[in-house]
């Protein structure tokens, strides 16, 4: 028989365990593939890519197999994560300041007239990020250690929400700077967040010879043989993250969420270059597998039908965290299918690679097309024109038949003006960041 000073500590101690439990906070990694078509993993099937570590982290989580960019370029893409805003909103619109017709961004830093002007003004793009949105910089407040790594174009990623930030060898080099960050992390007992964005698969398609030779027997090209070989890499570097986790027995209290920027598809006559992929609105560019895996707290599935986003990316993992989101942040829970099923659709914002900056109020200044995905029906609406496509019967949006269901055009560009008027632009306002949202 227990005295009750007995009882009152197992109480006491039961009531801490669940106060803890309570405010403990998952580690987050995100995972983002750098120019990689939808199709082109394991785990969505393809007869000769081999990625055994996406597939199996893939395998342990939530798939959503139509998912999709909020743009077909990297930048804006990027940009879209962080801040869980569409280009047209963030005004992070292109990778780079329209300098002028026909000037090369590869040599502009030659040009010692307009190199000046185009860091200046790239500033200024970065800039408009300053007070937006961020489940970086929200993570980072809430007690989060914040690493980044790979890709990223805003700048000095320690004015973002990063307590570190590390480049191009990531990956493709070394994985240590990602060991001391976690194990820093672990010492000073505080729930950590990587920002995994490996330039993998995107060119150069140098892979090592190793991976290379696996594919050049299979592939129909050496082009699209070694893009296959970078792909290969980018599994490889996941896999040795996720090694590194669960050797530390951190894999289970880590949630892990993966995506890619835009898509790709390799020209069959030029290594490192692509054909009707990136920088355009159809579904080679746009489309893209989205999956969050947490062991044994989300359920494994896989959904051939609901529509996700990479919109919904930051509010996932901030909620995730038990962080409510920036109300500007309009994407969904990922976590929570229902709610994405009645959904329903995604919208795309595509704007030229280098856009004018001196034109950032104008919302449609540089636009290539906005783009609706509604069930199985996507329209694009570029300046001058219309495109329907059925997606049941067309998965890679090659039959317009806008001039058969003019209906349906207009039913379905009511839905992106309606889209536009719930996500209003966030711009500079006299040169000096942006609106707060809050």
């Amino acid at each position: 028989m227990h005295s009750p000073s007995t009882g009152l500590i197992t109480f006491l101690f039961c009531f801490l365990s669940v106060i803890l439990y309570a405010e403990d906070k998952p580690n987050v990694v995100f995972i983002l593939s750098d120019d990689q078509s939808w199709s082109d993993y394991g785990f969505m099937g393809h007869p000769h890519i081999k990625t055994p570590n996406l597939d199996r982290l893939a395998a342990e989580g939530l798939v959503y197999e139509r998912g999709y960019t909020t743009a077909a370029i990297c930048r804006p893409s990027l940009a879209s994560i962080v801040t869980g805003l569409y280009p047209h909103q963030t005004a992070v619109r292109g990778n780079r300041p329209f300098m002028g017709e026909g000037v090369d961004h590869l040599r502009l830093r030659a040009n010692k007239k307009l190199w000046p002007l185009a860091q200046e003004q790239s500033k200024a793009m970065t800039a408009t990020l300053e007070h937006a949105p961020s489940m970086v910089k929200q993570l980072q407040d809430n007690g989060y250690a914040t690493l980044q790594t790979g890709k990223w174009w805003e700048g000095d990623p320690r004015d973002h929400g990063f307590d570190e930030g590390f480049g191009h060898g990531i990956g493709r080099k070394t994985m240590e700077p990602i060991h001391k960050f976690v194990d820093l992390a672990q010492e000073n007992e505080q729930p950590f967040f990587i920002w995994y964005a490996v330039f993998l698969p995107h060119t150069p398609h140098n892979a090592p010879d190793r991976l290379y030779q696996k594919y050049k027997g299979l592939a129909p090209n050496e082009s699209t043989a070694r893009y296959w070989a970078n792909v290969a890499w980018l599994d490889e570097t996941c896999g040795q993250l996720v090694h590194y986790l669960k050797e530390k027995d951190l894999y289970e209290d880590t949630l892990f969420v993966f995506s890619a920027d835009n898509g790709w598809r390799p020209d069959p006559n030029k290594v490192s270059w692509y054909v009707r992929s990136k920088k355009e609105p159809v579904e080679a560019g746009i489309r893209t597998p989205i999956f969050v895996t947490h062991k044994n707290k989300i359920a494994p599935h896989r959904d051939k039908e609901t529509l996700a986003s990479n919109i919904d990316i930051a509010p996932t993992i901030l909620k995730a965290c038990g962080i409510e989101p920036d109300k500007a942040m309009s994407g969904l829970d990922l976590r929570n299918q229902e709610a994405l099923a009645q959904r329903d659709r995604i919208f795309v914002d595509l704007y030229e690679v280098n856009v004018r900056v001196d034109a950032v109020e104008d919302m449609d200044s540089d636009l290539v097309a906005r783009v609706v995905v509604d069930g199985w029906d996507k329209l694009i609406v570029r300046p001058d024109s219309h495109e329907l496509y059925d997606l049941t019967n067309d998965p890679d949006d090659l039959i317009d038949f806008a001039a058969q269901q003019p209906e349906k055009v207009q039913e379905l560009s009511a839905l992106i003006k309606d889209w536009l008027e719930k996500t209003p632009m966030i711009f500079p306002c006299n040169g000096a960041g942006i609106r707060n949202s809050k």
